[in-house]
């Protein structure tokens, strides 16, 4: 199965009489076809964007007097030229079983903490309708648990390069029973190249998609491996289902939609129930969009077909986990038709730009994504497409070529602007507790990222013995979860009461943000003064009375 496909593959030749002021040619060398808008910054502004702001930011509610009856720690910011810090959810991913590039480090392998692949539906469902088999996908998240990853996926319908099962003389990702069943229809689905294309507007192929999702989220809810349940190490699912290799276009299998047979031209309303396939079928879990679902004819590229009510769909419906968020499969490339998908989509709908929409999805869901399979100047505009689209993670992988210098560099500094990068900038606390009575701690937390997490978190006060053993914890009231970066910080009050039941005695405060599911490692600060157990210390001497 091939699994390092994007739009643009070695077939880019046949894109070229399609693509209007668009030279895309397969294996030729391209000058970089730099982003319009970093073609409209100054080289002032360039540098700027490189480097975060590293001075404690002005905090109005900040006073120079402690309000907790305590004394004040002013925390220093690990200067952004350091060795980036290795967090959940953000950053190179694995890419299937690639990390390619060491990251933050040449010469050393460390491993991600995210995970990332892609499956053809007939490696779920067999010949039979039902006839599920969960084995291979089994035995990918039962890897990344053994690593203590995080698990991302999606769901191939269509393969161009054909591979897959075979069946009435041509391959297909999708089970001969839903063949059987769209071929007993007036519209039939179709082959083209030796490859079998779904009608999309079947009403079996809605009604087996959102089956086929069904079953493995209920397979995702029952699961577990080594005593950890499947449901908490997803971390998000691609809205695929449509297209070559569910990216939401056709290329390498047809030159123009209009290619396809009569009655096949997929609707708005059938694509829009692929969505909802995906809305429904995975109710609980973070979903990302192929950025061509965007086009509504922005690109007038002919082998894209999504109508703007449709990309305006994918732009604001939303499941219990929020709005879907954005997958790239192409960072680092220039084409200029990704511009167009992306920051200048020309399209409106209800009065909206798209492009508005697009350029703040990050806001709310992730932007995440993977390295075209082909090289595009050693990858020297990935940064800077990191930090205008507010990506949180890419693929470490598909990289096309054997991987140099360049390319390595390159990806180590899209890696480290990537997502967030939360610190705390002062924080306060009493030096003396009394036991059954309340106290107050302070803390001014900040994001001087490019993104937030898309992740619960938990902010842990803890008292420490002498041995680090924790004798009691509280959470703070502060959610990191969305927390947006900016230039101000956000301070936060807490208060909490220590039982009677832990000891009298002296203690040290501190501070971790930890996963609430234990299954994340704790979450590393922009600060510095890590303690070795990766928590925080507020007060290193309490007395608890």
């Amino acid at each position: 199965m091939t699994q390092n496909r994007s739009l643009l593959t070695s077939n880019r030749s046949l894109m070229l009489a399609m693509l209007i002021g668009i030279s895309i040619l397969a294996g030729c060398q391209k000058k970089p076809d730099a982003l319009s808008a970093d073609n409209e910054v100054t080289a002032a502004e360039r540098r700027r964007r490189t480097q975060p702001p590293t001075t404690t930011p002005t905090d109005s509610t900040t006073t120079t007097t402690p309000t907790t009856g305590g004394t004040t720690v002013t925390f220093t910011e690990i200067p952004f030229s350091n060795t980036d810090l290795i967090n959940p959810g953000r950053g190179v991913e694995q890419w299937h079983n690639a990390n390619e590039v060491n990251v933050p480090t040449e010469g050393v392998n460390t491993q991600r903490l995210d995970m990332y692949y892609r499956f053809s539906w007939v490696q779920f469902e067999g010949a039979t309708q039902g006839s599920y088999n969960f084995s291979t996908f089994d035995n990918t998240i039962n890897a990344a648990i053994a690593k203590k990853q995080k698990f991302s996926f999606g769901i191939m319908p269509l393969n161009p390069d054909g591979g897959g099962t075979s069946y009435a003389g041509g391959s297909s990702y999708y089970p001969q029973y839903l063949h059987n069943l769209m071929q007993s229809e007036s519209v039939k689905d179709f082959m083209k190249n030796g490859v079998w294309v779904p009608n999309y507007n079947s009403q079996y192929y809605y009604a087996r998609l959102l089956a086929l999702h069904q079953a493995i989220n209920a397979h995702l809810e029952s699961g577990s491996y080594n005593g950890v349940r499947y449901k908490d190490v997803i971390n998000y699912i691609d809205v695929r289902g449509y297209g070559s290799w569910g990216e939401w276009h056709h290329g390498s299998l047809v030159s123009n939609m209009n290619e396809f047979p009569a009655g096949t031209m997929p609707t708005s309303a059938s694509l829009k129930k692929i969505i909802d396939a995906h809305l429904l079928g995975f109710p609980n879990y973070r979903l990302v969009a192929m950025i061509a679902g965007y086009d509504a004819g922005s690109t007038y590229i002919p082998l894209f077909y999504s109508p703007a009510d449709v990309a305006y769909y994918l732009l604001t419906a939303k499941n219990n986990a929020g709005e879907i968020g954005l997958r790239r499969d192409q960072w680092g490339a220039t084409d200029s038709y990704l511009s167009g998908l992306l920051e200048n989509n020309t399209a409106s709908y209800n009065g909206v730009a798209l492009k508005s929409l697009i350029m703040s999805k990050w806001q709310k869901a992730p932007v995440v994504g993977e390295p075209p399979s082909w090289n595009d100047n050693n990858f020297a505009a990935l940064e800077s497409q990191v930090r205008l689209y507010h990506a949180t993670s890419f693929g470490n992988g598909n990289y096309g070529v054997a991987v140099n210098s360049t390319i390595s560099n390159n990806v180590r500094a899209a890696s480290k602007a990537a997502g967030y990068r939360i610190k705390i900038s002062t924080a306060e606390a009493p030096t003396s507790i009394t036991r059954g009575t309340a106290f107050a701690t302070k803390a001014t937390w900040v994001n001087v990222g490019i993104a937030p997490t898309y992740e619960d978190w938990d902010i842990a006060y803890e008292l420490q013995n002498s041995a680090g053993t924790a004798v009691w914890s509280g959470t703070s009231t502060m959610k990191l979860k969305l927390f947006l970066p900016s230039s101000s910080g956000t301070a936060i009050t807490d208060n909490f009461t220590v039982p009677t039941t832990v000891a009298a005695g002296t203690y040290k405060l501190v501070v971790r943000v930890k996963d609430p599911k234990n299954y994340r490692p704790n979450m590393l600060l922009a600060i510095n003064g890590k303690n070795t157990d990766n928590s925080y210390t507020i007060q290193g001497s309490v007395a608890v009375k």
